[in-house]
């Protein structure tokens, strides 16, 4: 006589069941993917890209049997930061092989990158790797650790209009992971931060046709242990007198200026491109 092989007790539950018990597996840490050195004899310091790690032992769970694939895929691309390493080929390549349903459940992308890779990304029309099913939670930018030097200062103004018009991301984050910064990463988010705050005056009161508002407004942050620092969207501010503007804006700028203050002397502080 043939047996019948019978489901497990927990393939039995209800899907939503077995999906509430497994999200307390598959957890999630902003930090997933990177180390924290802080020693003072290591050779780098922060957050920098942990090379042990993979994304693709998070998923291992997908691969138990059919059921759970088709269970839990969504949930685990979720919960699952991606880390690309890969700098040669684009993103948009090497997603292609994902199906649109799996690129609209990622919530978390880092990736190593260089001078190019940052140009590229200030000129995105809108959307993180001009993908618009991308709908981050967070997208982490890490800088190629090597013995040649980023110019990211170069890229500044391009960044802070980008930022005006992004959408799909609600925490940018750039990550020094180490690396060499012309002119320094604490400088450069200063002049961001600088230069943000300038231009939304300026599109709000100065020029005709506005006032001309950014499709978010950005909160920023700079965590001097990790050498990271972070903008956040958030809504736009509304429209409002320009002198309610300033002394809303005033206690940012007065930080911003004790902050240069105390910044590193670079002895040659030009940009590659000379201004």
């Amino acid at each position: 006589m043939t047996s019948v092989t019978q489901p497990s007790p927990f393939l039995r539950l209800p899907v939503e069941l077995r999906l509430e018990i497994f999200s307390y597996n598959l957890t999630s840490d902003p930090n997933d993917g990177f180390s924290l050195y802080n020693t003072p004899n290591h050779p780098i310091a922060g957050l920098c890209v942990d090379d042990n790690y993979s994304s693709s032992s998070k998923l291992e769970i997908l691969f138990v049997c059919r059921q759970f694939q088709q269970d839990l895929t969504r949930l685990a691309f979720t919960r699952t930061s991606f880390v690309i390493k890969d700098g040669f080929t684009p993103i948009p390549t090497q997603m292609s092989v994902l199906k649109p349903w799996h690129i609209s459940s990622l919530r978390r992308i880092a990736f190593v990158a260089g001078n190019r890779q940052l140009r590229e990304m200030v000129h995105w029309v809108r959307y993180p790797f001009n993908m618009p099913d991308l709908k981050l939670e967070t997208l982490d930018f890490v800088f190629h650790r090597s013995g040649h030097w980023h110019y990211p200062h170069d890229q500044t103004a391009f960044l802070v209009f980008l930022l005006r018009r992004l959408e799909g991301v609600q925490t940018l984050r750039f990550i020094r992971n180490g690396a060499n910064i012309k002119g320094f990463f604490k400088t450069w988010y200063n002049r961001l931060v600088g230069l943000i705050l300038k231009e939304d005056h300026r599109l709000r009161y100065d020029v005709q046709g506005g006032p001309q508002l950014p499709t978010h407004w950005w909160e920023w942050n700079y965590d001097v242990e990790k050498q990271t620092f972070e903008v956040r969207a958030n809504e736009p501010w509304p429209v409002v007198e320009e002198q309610v503007y300033i002394e809303r804006v005033k206690p940012w700028i007065e930080e911003l200026m004790k902050q240069m203050e105390v910044e590193e002397e670079d002895p040659d502080p030009r940009s590659r491109i000379g201004f």
